[in-house]
C-alpha cells in the first residue's frame, strides 16, 4: 500500500513537472512574440503592372510658322488628340509597413507615354495636315506614403500563441513624388495633302527625338486601392493621378533638330504630362515568424 502511494506521488510529481515545463515555454513564447519588435514591422518587394492615359498640358506654344494677322493667331497651333495616348507601366516595388496603417514604399517602373498632335496649313485649294505621334519610355521611380484604412488592433499575442486577427483586405490612399529619367523617344510623323476634295499619304517618317526632350523630369501623384491577403503573399490593386511638375522637352533644345523643323515645320511646344493609371501588383513579405512553417509577421 505504502510502495503503490510512492508511486502515484512520483507520477502526480511528473506530471506536474511536464506541466510547468510546458507552462513555462508558452510564456516564454508568449513573452517572446510580445516584446520582439522584430514582429511589429514589415518589408515587401513584389511586381506591378498596369495601363496609363496620358493628356499633354501645354504651357507656352511654339511654331514655325507665324500667323501673319491677328485673325490668324492660333491656325497653326498643335491640336493635341486623345488618342494614341495609352501606354504601359511595369517594374518592381518596395514597401515598408512601420506601423499599422503606415507605409512607405518606392517603385522602379518603365513607363511608356504616348501622345498625337496635328498641325494644319490650311490653304484655299490644296491643305496639309501634318500628324505627330510620339513614344517616349522612361524609368521612374516613385517614393510615396501610404495611409491603410483599417482597425488598430492590439498588437500583442495572446496567451494561447494565436497571432493577431489581420483584415483580409484592406483599402489605402497614398500620395508621393515620381521622379523619372528618360530612356528613349521616338517620334512618327506623316503628311497628308488634300487637294479637290481628294486627300493622299506624301510620306511617313520616323525620328529619334531623346536629343529635344527633357532628360529628367518630377510629377507628384494620389491615388487609393486596395490590398488583398492570399496565402502568405498579397494582391493590390491601385489608380492613380499623375500630375508632371516641370517641363517634358528640352527648352535649350527646341531649335536643334532640322529634319523636322524642315520636313514638318514642327518645334516642341513646352509641356508636361498627365496621365491616370491603373496597376495590378503582387507582394511578398520577407519577415517571418517561422520560416519552417511558412508564417508572414502580419501586423
Amino acid at each position: 500500500m505504502v510502495y503503490g502511494n510512492k508511486r502515484m506521488l512520483r507520477y502526480f510529481c511528473s506530471i506536474l513537472l511536464l506541466l510547468s515545463a510546458v507552462i513555462c515555454q508558452a510564456q516564454s513564447v508568449w513573452e517572446k512574440l510580445n516584446k520582439d519588435p522584430f514582429k511589429n514591422s514589415q518589408v515587401y518587394v513584389g511586381f506591378r503592372a498596369g495601363a496609363n492615359f496620358n493628356t499633354v498640358n501645354v504651357n507656352n506654344r511654339y511654331s514655325v510658322i507665324k500667323p501673319t494677322t491677328r485673325l490668324d493667331e492660333g491656325l497653326y497651333d498643335k491640336k493635341y488628340q486623345e488618342v494614341e495616348n495609352i501606354g504601359v507601366i511595369y517594374g518592381i516595388t518596395f514597401l515598408y509597413q512601420f506601423e499599422q496603417r503606415l507605409v512607405v514604399g518606392a517603385n522602379a517602373s518603365i513607363n511608356q507615354i504616348r501622345f498625337q498632335y496635328k498641325q494644319d496649313q490650311p490653304g484655299s485649294s490644296r491643305s496639309v495636315q501634318y500628324i505627330h505621334n510620339h513614344d517616349l519610355n522612361y524609368l521612374d521611380v516613385p517614393v510615396f506614403f501610404r495611409f491603410m484604412f483599417r482597425k488598430v488592433n492590439s498588437r500583442f499575442w495572446d496567451k494561447s500563441s494565436r497571432k493577431p486577427t489581420v483584415p483580409a483586405i484592406i483599402p489605402f490612399a497614398q500620395i508621393g513624388l515620381s521622379f523619372s529619367v528618360l530612356m528613349n523617344a521616338d517620334k512618327e510623323y506623316s503628311k497628308y495633302t488634300t487637294q479637290n476634295g481628294i486627300e493622299s499619304k506624301e510620306y511617313e517618317k520616323n525620328s529619334n527625338i531623346k536629343s529635344i526632350m527633357s532628360p529628367f523630369t518630377v510629377g507628384a501623384f494620389i491615388g487609393g486601392g486596395a490590398r488583398f491577403r492570399v496565402g502568405t503573399f498579397y494582391i493590390t490593386a491601385e489608380a492613380n493621378f499623375r500630375q508632371g511638375l516641370s517641363n517634358a522637352n528640352s527648352q535649350n533644345a527646341r531649335y536643334q533638330n532640322d529634319n523636322l523643323q524642315n520636313e514638318a515645320y514642327d518645334i516642341m511646344d513646352d509641356f508636361s504630362f498627365q496621365s491616370v493609371e491603373g496597376l495590378i501588383g503582387i507582394i511578398f513579405p520577407l519577415k517571418y515568424l517561422s520560416k519552417k512553417e511558412f508564417m508572414p509577421v502580419e501586423i
